[in-house]
């Protein structure tokens, strides 16, 4: 249990350098990485695949997004909107894979998409949480990062974070 506290401690203080830090995207992958170890599916897998959904697959900042993640041995994937189809997912398991929503996407398809296949959906923006777009966010608000959490929409892509995390979180309910 020490070692439990120990890790949400190191959460909690991750997750305040996001908005104070130059480096933010590479916070906010740690932060993300985290997590996914929250997540009762996601923390058994040894290899989790980050399906980053952006407008196209020639996205700059999905491409910058996908090199942050695969330096913290996660295994990205820049897709387009018009490549999420059961082709693409053929092999992946909601037990490993994640959707990654950059802002510009097509909203309410990545959310029908994670939905049907049970891929938990994250992104940087916390309006997406906040709407219910994705089950997770992390962001920041007026100067402090957080992380927002969407009980409904986590319960629709199947997926379920510790308690401890949720008291860390600002959850929609």
């Amino acid at each position: 249990m020490h070692g439990f506290r120990t890790a949400l401690s190191g959460l909690i203080l991750l997750a305040a350098h996001v908005a104070a830090s130059p480096a933010g995207t590479e916070l906010q992958g740690s932060v993300l990485k985290r997590i996914f170890s929250y997540d009762k599916d996601l923390r058994a897998s040894e290899k989790i695949v980050i399906l980053i959904v952006a407008p196209t697959r020639e996205s700059e900042e999905a491409r910058d997004v996908a090199a942050v993640f695969r330096e913290m041995s996660l295994f990205p994937a820049v897709v387009g909107v018009n490549d999420l189809n059961d082709d693409l997912t053929a092999t992946l398991s909601p037990y490993s894979t994640v959707v990654y929503l950059i802002p510009g996407a097509d909203v309410s398809a990545v959310k029908e998409f994670a939905a049907q296949k049970g891929f938990l959906s994250v992104s940087a923006e916390t309006s997406l949480a906040e709407d219910g777009h994705v089950s997770v966010s992390v962001g920041v608000r007026g100067d402090q990062s957080e992380i927002v959490i969407n009980l409904p929409r986590l319960q629709t892509e199947r997926h379920e974070l510790s308690a401890e995390l949720l008291n860390l979180a600002r959850v929609i309910r």
